[in-house]
Protein backbone atom coordinates (compact mmCIF):
# COMPACT_ATOMS: atom_id res chain seq x y z
CA UNK A 1 0.00 0.00 0.00
CA UNK A 2 1.50 3.31 -1.06
CA UNK A 3 -0.55 5.81 0.94
CA UNK A 4 -3.36 5.54 3.42
CA UNK A 5 -6.25 7.99 3.44
CA UNK A 6 -7.88 9.02 6.72
CA UNK A 7 -10.20 11.73 7.96
CA UNK A 8 -10.50 13.92 11.03
CA UNK A 9 -13.30 16.31 11.91
CA UNK A 10 -14.76 18.41 14.70
CA UNK A 11 -18.24 16.88 14.53
CA UNK A 12 -19.86 19.69 12.54
CA UNK A 13 -19.89 17.65 9.31
CA UNK A 14 -16.69 19.07 7.78
CA UNK A 15 -13.68 16.74 7.74
CA UNK A 16 -10.06 17.14 6.76
CA UNK A 17 -8.60 14.42 4.56
CA UNK A 18 -5.06 13.22 5.13
CA UNK A 19 -2.82 10.97 3.04
CA UNK A 20 0.26 9.39 4.57
CA UNK A 21 2.53 6.54 3.59
CA UNK A 22 1.66 3.38 5.48
CA UNK A 23 4.46 2.61 7.96
CA UNK A 24 3.07 -0.18 10.20
CA UNK A 25 1.92 -3.76 9.64
CA UNK A 26 -0.79 -4.31 12.27
CA UNK A 27 -2.28 -7.55 11.02
CA UNK A 28 1.07 -9.33 10.63
CA UNK A 29 0.76 -10.28 6.96
CA UNK A 30 3.93 -8.46 5.88
CA UNK A 31 2.05 -5.61 4.15
CA UNK A 32 2.15 -2.10 5.61
CA UNK A 33 -1.49 -1.33 6.47
CA UNK A 34 -1.45 1.50 9.04
CA UNK A 35 -0.05 4.95 9.77
CA UNK A 36 1.67 5.55 13.12
CA UNK A 37 0.47 8.65 15.00
CA UNK A 38 0.79 10.37 18.38
CA UNK A 39 -2.85 11.10 19.35
CA UNK A 40 -2.11 11.94 22.99
CA UNK A 41 0.63 14.47 22.21
CA UNK A 42 3.29 12.92 24.45
CA UNK A 43 5.89 12.89 21.67
CA UNK A 44 5.79 9.10 21.30
CA UNK A 45 4.26 7.15 18.44
CA UNK A 46 1.70 5.01 20.25
CA UNK A 47 -1.43 5.05 18.11
CA UNK A 48 -2.35 4.30 14.51
CA UNK A 49 -4.90 4.74 11.76
CA UNK A 50 -5.47 1.22 10.40
CA UNK A 51 -6.84 0.09 7.04
CA UNK A 52 -8.00 -3.34 8.24
CA UNK A 53 -9.78 -4.23 4.99
CA UNK A 54 -7.02 -3.17 2.57
CA UNK A 55 -9.03 -0.65 0.53
CA UNK A 56 -6.60 2.26 1.09
CA UNK A 57 -8.85 4.10 3.58
CA UNK A 58 -8.40 3.87 7.37
CA UNK A 59 -11.35 2.18 9.05
CA UNK A 60 -9.94 1.85 12.58
CA UNK A 61 -8.23 4.20 15.02
CA UNK A 62 -6.00 2.02 17.19
CA UNK A 63 -4.91 3.35 20.58
CA UNK A 64 -2.17 2.17 22.92
CA UNK A 65 -3.48 3.82 26.08
CA UNK A 66 -0.65 2.88 28.44
CA UNK A 67 2.35 3.25 26.06
CA UNK A 68 3.35 -0.43 26.35
CA UNK A 69 3.40 -1.12 22.59
CA UNK A 70 0.15 -3.12 22.71
CA UNK A 71 -3.07 -1.63 21.28
CA UNK A 72 -5.88 -1.68 23.86
CA UNK A 73 -8.73 0.18 22.13
CA UNK A 74 -10.12 0.20 18.60
CA UNK A 75 -12.55 2.82 17.26
CA UNK A 76 -14.41 3.43 14.02
CA UNK A 77 -15.66 6.68 12.55
CA UNK A 78 -19.36 7.51 12.38
CA UNK A 79 -18.71 9.61 9.27
CA UNK A 80 -17.92 12.85 11.11
CA UNK A 81 -14.18 12.19 11.44
CA UNK A 82 -14.39 11.79 15.23
CA UNK A 83 -13.43 8.09 15.55
CA UNK A 84 -15.75 7.83 18.55
CA UNK A 85 -17.44 4.45 18.08
CA UNK A 86 -15.64 1.78 20.10
CA UNK A 87 -15.28 -1.62 18.44
CA UNK A 88 -14.12 -4.81 20.16
CA UNK A 89 -10.53 -5.47 19.11
CA UNK A 90 -9.45 -6.26 15.59
CA UNK A 91 -12.09 -6.86 12.91
CA UNK A 92 -12.99 -10.47 12.10
CA UNK A 93 -10.29 -12.24 10.15
CA UNK A 94 -7.52 -9.95 11.35
CA UNK A 95 -5.15 -10.28 14.25
CA UNK A 96 -3.33 -7.28 15.60
CA UNK A 97 0.33 -8.09 16.15
CA UNK A 98 1.94 -5.19 17.97
CA UNK A 99 5.69 -4.80 18.19
CA UNK A 100 7.53 -6.15 21.19
CA UNK A 101 7.95 -3.55 23.94
CA UNK A 102 11.28 -1.78 23.54
CA UNK A 103 11.76 -2.96 19.96
CA UNK A 104 10.20 -1.84 16.67
CA UNK A 105 10.99 -3.54 13.37
CA UNK A 106 10.74 -1.20 10.37
CA UNK A 107 9.64 -2.86 7.13
CA UNK A 108 9.85 0.16 4.82
CA UNK A 109 9.27 -1.70 1.54
CA UNK A 110 6.53 -4.06 2.78
CA UNK A 111 8.36 -7.26 1.87
CA UNK A 112 7.92 -8.80 5.32
CA UNK A 113 11.60 -8.36 6.30
CA UNK A 114 12.74 -5.43 8.44
CA UNK A 115 15.27 -2.98 6.98
CA UNK A 116 16.04 -1.59 10.45
CA UNK A 117 15.18 -2.26 14.07
CA UNK A 118 14.71 0.53 16.62
CA UNK A 119 15.41 -0.35 20.23
CA UNK A 120 14.50 1.47 23.44
CA UNK A 121 17.34 0.25 25.67
CA UNK A 122 16.48 2.36 28.73
CA UNK A 123 12.67 1.96 28.71
CA UNK A 124 11.86 5.67 28.33
CA UNK A 125 9.69 5.16 25.23
CA UNK A 126 12.23 6.65 22.81
CA UNK A 127 14.49 4.74 20.44
CA UNK A 128 18.08 4.79 21.67
CA UNK A 129 19.65 2.52 19.10
CA UNK A 130 19.15 1.47 15.47
CA UNK A 131 20.08 -2.14 14.75
CA UNK A 132 20.58 -3.58 11.28
CA UNK A 133 18.82 -6.94 10.93
CA UNK A 134 20.80 -10.06 10.08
Amino acid sequence: MDALEYFFGTGDGATSTWHSPADLDLNGDGVLDAVALDFDGDGRIDDAMWDSDGDGVADRAVLDLDDDGVPERFFRDSGLGLWEQSVPGAPAGHQSTPPSPGRLEIDADGDGRPEAILEDTDGDGYADRVVEPD
